[in-house]
């Protein structure tokens, strides 16, 4: 018996044609963004993923305290916090960092870039761990002065002409020679340029301090464990105010939380669509039992029961949902697989779109609930239908 109800429901959504599929743009509208959105989201989060494990997961982040976004020339720590640090019995070696913006100047051109303070005696340890290797010219060596590595996109796409090892290159009226371009990252490595620390030291006027400290733990001591132990012995000499320490997990879960927040707002604009387009269901199921008052009547008068009439309007809506539905996933994740390879031309190919199967099954029944509940208040008002007045009703 049900299975007769659906087909006659599918049958009147048909005999509708146009006004069926006006209705059901809606939903497809709706889900499509939905779709679009969850999978383009998951895609970068699992590209974030796995580019924060190239920074090293073995390492720790001190920073000033309270600091809100990528550490700059405003927040500082003091050089004797190095010391301490290095003597922690769970560190293995501490990268210093100082971070400012200059003018850098190639073929005529000026732009202002991040500029990395790198120190250069443990070039052969910090870049190895974190798996950056040049693609042009080499790394640092302990013993450069007056050099500077580029990154990716500075050496390819900042500036007309390419900026290629061995260029002589000019950052704050200061003349660098480039001993090398990092590969190719997808993390913000490939929008810095690095110089020695002590060059940066002279150049900004920051003979006193750093801006942050890459703490590398041990190998066998728990990432978790080390970030206790230093925090505590921190502690003996400075005050909670003056600095955090970060693992790469609180790291990464701070992002995820940003990317998390976005993905709601934007989860929440595309769910106006989708309940536009369940009162266009609904519209339209009032339309239809207006139009079919009489053959309500017909149907109750040969022994139609109220439960029979509100089925056959509730099939209708939740077919009308889960074809919309269906379209709306196919439409959402071709704009999801489209963004993929837009993301990858323009030379971010670390986006990698994946369709769930259930998640595909979940929003297939998700649509056909909506379009259901949307279709509950006129298949009630159908059902409630006396057969001598629908059969009266002109």
């Amino acid at each position: 018996m049900a299975k007769d109800y659906i087909r006659f429901s599918w049958k009147n959504i048909r005999q509708r044609g146009l006004r069926s599929w006006l209705t059901i743009i809606g939903i497809v509208i709706g889900i499509s963004a939905i779709i679009s959105l969850i999978t383009i989201g998951q895609g970068v989060e699992n590209a974030i993923e796995e580019q924060f494990e190239k920074l090293g997961v073995r390492n720790l982040r001190i920073i000033p305290a309270n600091l809100q976004g990528p550490p700059s020339a405003i927040f500082t720590l003091p050089n004797d916090m190095i010391d301490k640090t290095e003597s922690i019995r769970v560190v293995e070696y501490v990268d210093k960092v100082i971070t400012e913006t200059g003018i850098l100047e190639f073929n005529n051109e000026e732009k202002s870039m991040n500029v990395i303070g790198y120190d250069v005696s443990l070039a052969d340890k910090g870049f190895a761990d974190i798996d950056v290797r040049a693609e042009d010219g080499r790394l640092f060596e302990k013993s450069d002065n007056g050099v500077m590595l580029i990154g990716n996109t500075v050496a390819k796409e900042k500036f007309d002409k390419e900026i290629r090892a061995r260029n002589n290159i000019i950052l704050e009226d200061e003349k660098f020679k480039v001993i090398g371009v990092f590969a190719e990252t997808g993390t913000e490595l490939d929008s810095r340029i690095y110089i020695p620390l002590e060059n940066a030291r002279d150049m900004f006027d920051r003979p006193d301090d750093i801006n942050a400290m890459i703490v590398h733990v041990k190998e066998g001591i728990d990432i978790e464990d080390a970030q206790e132990i230093i925090e505590r012995e921190l502690l003996r000499s400075y005050d909670d105010e003056d600095f955090d320490i970060l693992t790469p997990a609180q790291i990464l879960e701070m992002i995820k939380d940003i990317l998390g927040a976005v993905q709601a707002v934007l989860a929440g604009i595309a769910t106006i669509s989708l309940l536009v387009g369940a009162i266009g269901i609904m519209n339209a199921m009032f339309t239809s039992v207006l139009e079919r008052t009489r053959e309500i009547g017909v149907m109750k008068a040969i022994g139609a029961k109220n439960s029979d009439i509100a089925f056959i309007f509730l099939a209708e809506a939740g077919i009308m949902g889960s074809v919309g539905g269906l379209f709306g996933i196919v439409i959402g994740t071709s704009l999801a697989f489209t963004v993929e390879l837009v993301a990858d031309a323009l030379g971010f190919p670390y986006i990698k779109i994946e369709i769930g199967f259930i998640i595909i099954i979940v929003t297939l029944i998700f649509s056909f609930i909506v379009g259901a509940l949307s279709g509950v208040i006129p298949a009630m008002q159908a059902a409630k239908l006396k057969p001598v007045d629908a059969l009266r009703y002109e």
